[in-house]
């Protein structure tokens, strides 16, 4: 249980570090004169099993600027990103890798 605990306070900080990071390059997008863009419509497989988990991770890349999870079937994640850039840290995410951490103890 203490471990789980610390899985969590991990996740915690690590989603609040990418949030304050995808912030600060949402804000460099806008506020260019060029609105350099590249919108891509992305999906991948995530290996957790619980549901809730799963809806955690999702929740988290929607709260994430620059991204947002459209859809969600079992383990498939069909996600909105701003910029390709912002896709390929989907596919190895470091949030999902701490909640399969939580859900193996």
């Amino acid at each position: 249980m203490i471990k789980k605990s610390l899985y969590f306070c991990k996740y915690i900080v690590l989603l609040i570090k990418e949030v304050i990071i995808a912030n600060i390059a949402v804000a460099k997008i806008v506020l260019s004169p060029k609105l350099e863009i590249s919108p891509e419509i992305v999906e991948f497989e995530s290996s957790l099993r619980s549901e809730f988990l799963r809806v955690v991770l999702a929740n988290s890349i929607t709260l994430t600027p620059g991204t947002i999870t459209i859809d969600m079937k079992g383990g498939l994640y069909t996600v909105h990103c701003l910029k390709k850039e912002f896709a390929r840290d989907l596919i190895d995410s470091k949030l999902e890798k701490i909640l399969l951490e939580i859900e193996g103890e």
